[in-house]
């Protein structure tokens, strides 16, 4: 699936922000490196965001980060009936924005965390904290000079106060995994990383945790409130549906490419975490 490569922001100003007026919004599967704020006002249809696909409509307040791939596509009936439309607010920014180092001050750790977490993508589900950022948004299309940029710090600190998120596309996807105060964690994570094709034994990632492997099993579930079994196969998993969007290898070669040694269990744990098969995800990618 070839990804178009956009650049948004104009690079005499800080961000962006507009209000779409068009019957439907544009299909094409893309990246940028700009943060992407999206709020639904009106329309629905069927997002891809990284390996994640959801059906999406009016009231929908998502945050995608940089140079993730996504599409946008409403629903056919869209592109046939005049009367509909598909209304919405789109704000681009570059994380360094205000600076390299802005958000790296002390006060601006919800910020930065924020900023962090959107690498997969993630939506937001409190009503109230949608209905004020969408109340802001539209108040930002006014707005020029310093009050625009104070009324988008109000949003992103709104953002970032809030704990009732989504994430969209999976860890294995991203090659990205947000651990708070855990060296042990990341050491897993990346020996994970580097050895996806190949079988992963209980025993050595204990040993790289520095832990026997019945507490590390405990640990890891306590932290992650999953088994290791079920991290991995979530990012084997993740892995692959990158693999199949590229439309580079066969299916088989993506099997074994993940660490899996039989076509079977592949299949298996593939429709277990994504609700479809290999074949039906990488058709539903590449169709659209």
């Amino acid at each position: 699936m070839k990804i178009l490569q956009k650049k948004i922001t104009p690079s005499n100003k800080s961000f962006s922000v507009y209000k779409n007026n068009k019957p439907y919004l544009d299909e094409s599967w893309h990246l940028h490196q700009e943060l992407e704020l999206i709020y639904i006002i009106e329309g629905e249809g069927t997002c891809f965001i990284g390996d994640n696909v959801h059906e999406f409509k009016a009231g929908e307040l998502s945050l995608i980060g940089s140079n993730m791939p996504h599409l946008w596509r409403n629903s056919d009936e869209y592109h046939k009936d005049i009367n509909l439309k598909a209304e919405v607010i789109v704000l681009h920014f570059n994380e360094d924005f205000l600076g390299k180092d802005f958000f790296e001050k002390t006060e601006m750790v919800l910020i930065k965390n924020l900023i962090s977490k959107a690498s997969n993508g993630i939506a937001f589900l409190a009503d109230d904290v949608k209905s004020f950022v969408a109340q802001e948004m539209s108040r930002l299309l006014t707005l020029t000079g310093f009050k625009s940029i104070a009324c988008l710090l109000g949003i992103l600190d709104a953002l970032a106060s809030t704990k009732d998120i989504k994430e969209f596309a999976s860890n294995g996807y991203t090659e990205k995994i947000y651990v708070k105060d855990s060296q042990r964690l990341e050491k897993v994570y990346q020996f994970v990383l580097e050895n996806l094709g190949r079988e992963i034994h209980l025993d050595e990632v204990a040993e790289i945790a520095h832990l026997g492997v019945s507490p590390f099993c405990r640990f890891f579930k306590k932290r992650m409130h999953k088994t290791f079994s079920q991290f991995l196969n979530e990012v084997r998993v993740g892995h692959a549906c990158k693999l199949l969007i590229e439309n580079k290898l066969s299916i088989s070669e993506v099997t074994y490419s993940c660490g899996y040694n039989s076509q079977t269990n592949f299949n298996r744990q593939f429709k277990k975490i994504k609700g479809i098969n290999p074949k039906a995800f990488q058709k539903m990618y590449l169709g659209n």
